[in-house]
């Protein structure tokens, strides 16, 4: 998904509509009724409902109605890319993982029963992910349900959102509830995804992830993978990591040919990528990032993060979270806080 600010995505608005005038009320295969869900685990949801172009970054089941409103959904995570498994601690820990997962079963859910046109390019405006039994996590056993519930969906005449918000929580198969989420997105017809880009870039083409992978020379100086909670270094996004005036900074530097944080061709770093240097620089300044977990998100996407001029992230440590925020050109693109805990399991002083 993309990211941008909300006040840019309006001024590009056409007349708004509520999302009972677009209702669907012929859903399409995905249409699964609770008493079916044992049957779906293991079944991916189709990849166009999610806007994913490899089948193993698809993370979740088909959707269904809850019969008390909202929709659930099941993890699926067998089989998925080897980023969400590259990590010391449990991969259902991930903090990436659940984000994505909890974003694919809302998007899935809004697709087959809301009317959501799958004509469209998504921006996220903010996301708030929160752990809530990190041990219990860590031990499950099995897959997660995930309940998502509309707060808000606006849609305009032409099917594209202009504001959807929801929240949701993943339980085990105890019912125990474990994550939750809250986020919001809105997006645009694809026909006009190019009139906003050029707007925003003053009418200068942006390039994309495919124009660019195959020059990329990737940086000597990389964090080590080690540094970041991480074990191989296709999947290290920061480089330049030093201290300034106690403030912790570092420059994005992801590898553009890592399927997993670029599924697709982009004109923009994706708020997937922008999280996961946010995750690494906070962990970096830990004296054992092994030894540690991301218990909690929060992100605001304010503008694009364009490709063609570096991103410096800095981060900040507070009392209970870290504050990163990418900088690009001077001006602060995305802000995010990551609350740090104790992995699960890791022995005293250790961490």
């Amino acid at each position: 998904m993309t990211t941008v600010t909300t006040a840019t995505a309006t001024d590009v608005t056409t007349t708004d509509v509520t999302t009972t005038d677009v209702t669907a009320t012929d859903v399409t295969a995905t249409d699964v009724t609770a008493a079916d869900v044992t049957a779906t685990a293991g079944t991916r949801v189709r990849r166009d409902l999610v806007h994913r172009a490899h089948e193993q970054e698809v993370l979740v089941s088909p959707p269904w109605r809850e019969p008390d409103g909202g929709y659930g959904s099941r993890t699926v995570t067998t089989g998925i890319s080897d980023y969400y498994r590259d990590h010391p601690v449990p991969h259902r820990l991930d903090a990436l993982l659940l984000i994505e997962a909890c974003r694919q079963a809302a998007l899935s859910a809004a697709h087959a029963f809301e009317g959501l046109s799958e004509d469209i390019a998504f921006f996220f405006n903010s996301i708030d992910m929160e752990i809530t039994d990190p041990g219990h996590l860590a031990a499950a056993d099995g897959e997660l349900t995930i309940r998502s519930e509309f707060e808000r969906l606006r849609l305009r005449g032409d099917g594209s959102p202009k504001q959807i918000t929801y929240t949701q929580y993943g339980t085990g198969t105890s019912g125990r509830k474990l994550v939750r989420t809250s986020m919001a997105v809105q997006g645009l017809p694809k026909d006009r995804y190019p009139e906003l880009r050029a707007y925003q870039r003053g009418g200068s083409p942006a390039p994309t992830t495919a124009a660019l992978r195959s020059g990329q020379v990737r940086r000597a100086d990389l964090g080590a993978p080690a540094s970041v909670a991480r074990t191989r270094v296709e999947n290290v996004a920061i480089a330049g990591v030093r201290a300034e005036a106690g403030v912790r900074t570092a420059d994005l530097a992801p590898d553009l040919a890592n399927a997993a944080l670029f599924d697709h061709d982009y004109d923009h770093f994706p708020a997937m990528v922008l999280i996961e240097a946010g995750r690494q620089l906070a962990l970096s300044g830990t004296n054992r990032p092994a030894g540690h977990v991301v218990t909690a998100v929060r992100a605001a996407f304010e503008h694009f993060a364009e490709l063609d001029a570096p991103i410096r992230l800095e981060a900040r440590q507070g009392e209970r979270w870290v504050d990163v925020d990418c900088v690009q050109d001077g001006l602060v693109v995305t802000r995010m806080a990551f609350a740090l805990s104790p992995a699960p399991g890791a022995a005293a002083g250790e961490a």
